[in-house]
């Protein structure tokens, strides 16, 4: 595994990546797992993600290329709800009803939320784009002020 800390304009992520792809993203540093030896081919995902982090961050890029390591998805509804997920575009959102729907579980609204509150890659896996059906922010793990400011980058205002 290869791990960084990346500086945004949303404070600290820790991105760690393997041989299989990015493995995940937290919000704040946390320091590097110990290891005895990092892949050339995680420190090229780790470089990556690193790289189109900042693109995004800077407002050049509106959707993401680096390899995911989908086995952290686990299985099963939460898996199809984070593979949904990955398609909505930059600039839009959906509501966990909608997500649910397109998951294959109309009233899984709930399962939903305990999927974005687990998502192992925010951001580029865009968590942030899931809100309430009235159109409210609803509950982010990096905390509603950067819930809000990542929808803004991407040129959206929702009440809180």
């Amino acid at each position: 595994m290869a791990t960084a800390v990346l500086e945004t304009i949303v404070g600290p992520l820790t991105v760690e990546a393997g041989a299989a792809g990015l493995r995940r993203i937290e919000f704040g540093a946390w320091p590097p797992p110990p290891d005895d030896e990092v892949s050339a081919r995680a420190t090229a995902v780790l470089e990556q993600a690193c790289s189109e982090l900042d693109e995004y961050f800077a407002g050049s890029r509106t959707s993401f290329d680096v390899a995911i390591d989908w086995a952290r998805a686990t299985s099963g509804f939460r898996s199809r709800v984070l593979h949904e997920l990955a398609l909505v575009p930059f600039g839009e959102v959906v509501s966990y009803a909608e997500l649910a729907g397109r998951a294959g579980n109309p009233n899984a609204a709930r399962a939903v939320g305990s999927a974005m509150a687990t998502n192992p890659w925010p951001i580029v896996v865009p968590c942030h784009r899931v809100v309430r059906s009235g159109g409210a922010l609803g509950q982010y793990g990096g905390g509603p002020d950067v819930k809000a400011r990542l929808l803004a980058l991407e040129g959206l205002t929702l009440p809180a």
